[in-house]
């Protein structure tokens, strides 16, 4: 068994063509980075707050809007910042951490850099990254919640409140990882990229860095992608560390959202991935 839950929802034409127990909530984990950051961080480049070739005064030398979403601004993957304190200390040793590599010369999947990336976004929106999101996309995030007391459990029972330890120690409000909600509503918010009413998303499903991702999209990566072995060649997508994945398709006008609650049997990803791998495939094909 991969998980003690499981629930998915696949849209296509922004309707509801098949459901699984879509109403359960989960912890959707790195999910957050596309649904609540990617789209602040192009609304705010659309209204010219943020500049994607351009850095900003929080960010180190070299650093750009873009290079922190396609994940090759040279951020370091992960640490337990959570160790340095109050949500302010996180954030600031986020920020100051040494880079890995000269911006714009790899790519590292990261957390870090979207704490960064979140960091410029509460500095311009002169708030936190909650309020920020229900200012800024309300459509989205009336559909989400910063923890869920409802929420299946992750791991070793953690129920209501997020499993990152990061995240965790930031009240549960980050922008790498937070935001709770089910099947359905992860299909809904994903669709209104497709619908056109995501500012800039062509441009995110489509500028690759030197890595997989996009502008916070992430692309198929070889026959064993989560998106599973023959997706659709626009497909787009992301997944999250507690079993959550997202894929999305413009070509076919299709959404395909998997939850699960992998963690709570522990982090051997060999066993998800597989299930992904086949999942998404069959949500392509109409066979879920």
């Amino acid at each position: 068994m991969v998980a003690p839950s499981l629930s998915a929802c696949v849209m296509v034409d922004g309707k509801v063509v098949y459901a699984r127990a879509p109403d359960l909530v989960y912890d959707l984990a790195s999910l957050t980075k596309v649904l609540c950051t990617t789209e602040l961080a192009l609304r705010m480049v659309e209204a010219g707050r943020l500049n994607l070739a351009g850095s900003h005064r929080l960010w180190q030398p070299g650093i750009t809007t873009r290079l922190l979403l396609q994940h090759c601004a040279g951020a370091l993957w992960w640490k337990e910042l959570w160790r340095a304190g109050t949500r302010e200390d996180i954030v600031l040793a986020a920020l100051s951490e040494p880079l890995v590599a000269p911006p714009g010369t790899a790519h590292t999947y990261t957390d870090l850099g979207f704490l960064s990336l979140g960091a410029a976004i509460e500095a311009e929106a002169g708030a936190p990254l909650d309020e920020a999101f229900t200012a800024l996309a309300p459509e989205a995030a009336r559909l989400f919640r910063w923890g869920h007391p409802n929420a299946v459990a992750t791991e070793n029972g953690l129920q209501g409140v997020v499993h990152d330890d990061n995240a965790r120690a930031m009240g549960g409000v980050a922008a790498h990882a937070g935001l709770f909600g089910d099947a359905r509503s992860v299909a809904a918010v994903a669709w209104r990229w497709l619908a056109g009413d995501v500012p800039l998303a062509q441009r995110a499903f489509t500028e690759r860095g030197l890595g997989s991702h996009a502008l916070g999209w992430d692309t198929p990566s070889g026959h064993e992608s989560s998106a599973g072995p023959r997706p659709p060649p626009d497909a787009v997508g992301h997944t999250g560390f507690t079993g959550t994945s997202l894929w999305v398709s413009a070509e076919q006008k299709t959404v395909a959202v998997l939850l699960t609650n992998r963690v709570a049997f522990g982090r051997d990803p060999v066993r998800i991935r597989a299930l992904r791998h086949l999942w998404h495939q069959a949500a392509w094909l109409g066979e879920s």
